[in-house]
């Protein structure tokens, strides 16, 4: 069972994935979500794992792959397209396994982002405007052929001090907004070992547009949630 802000954490998450995709019905919308959906770990040993969150392509833009799972092209445990951005909140779970299931995720090179997101626990304070209890989160961002970026958020350090006027203190601050492509979610090469031919990629305006996560929102929603 998860925890309510951990919930919370993600149904944020969807709306800033579903974005791009306001006027469609869901089965047809072409940037697709789910929660859970297994998949071959990309370590090659055979185990099934799921992510907590799994952003990936409609059939209309990447059809289904042409060879049984697992491919290739690699499809999740149902034969779908693998998916194409995974993310991951932690909670009990520690920063070194998050950040190590988060690094698994992109030995698959059809993973083009991974976002993990650690809540560290509540403190007793309630340093903030809303009155909650204080907590400390942290945000990391993998991307194939990027380097790491990392974002410390939340009402206090991880220590417990205050974040001052540097801090995640409001919306729209851009050192603390999130930003990844959408034309990560429809990455298809072609696979010339199998006569594999991608099939035309969305409209230019949808591959050129971004994906935005503010961290003030997710951080407001997990105050929201969390015990009292």
């Amino acid at each position: 069972m998860c925890s309510n802000e951990h919930e919370a954490v993600i149904e944020a998450l969807g709306d800033s994935f579903r974005a791009h995709s306001p006027t469609y019905a869901t089965y047809d919308a072409p940037i697709q979500i789910r929660g859970q959906p297994f998949h071959e770990s990309p370590a090659g040993d055979g185990a099934r794992i799921a992510p907590d969150f799994a952003v990936f392509p409609h059939a209309t833009y990447v059809p289904n792959p042409p060879v049984p799972h697992p491919g290739p092209p690699p499809s999740d445990t149902r034969g779908n397209p693998y998916a194409r951005i995974i993310c991951e909140v932690a909670m009990g779970q520690t920063s070194s396994s998050l950040k190590r299931k988060c690094k698994l995720w992109m030995r698959q090179s059809y993973v083009r982002s991974v976002l993990g997101i650690k809540l560290y626990d509540i403190t007793n304070t309630r340093n903030n405007p809303q009155g909650e209890r204080d907590r400390a989160m942290k945000a990391t961002l993998w991307r194939q052929g990027v380097s790491k970026q990392k974002w410390k958020f939340g009402t206090v350090n991880k220590d417990g001090s205050p974040t001052g006027p540097t801090g995640c203190n409001g919306p729209n601050d851009p050192n603390y907004v999130i930003t990844i492509p959408v034309s990560d979610v429809f990455y298809d090469p072609a696979v010339p070992a199998i006569e594999y031919t991608p099939l035309p990629p969305p409209p230019v305006i949808l591959m050129n547009a971004v994906f935005t996560i503010d961290l003030y929102e997710i951080q407001r929603i997990v105050l929201l949630s969390q015990a009292k």
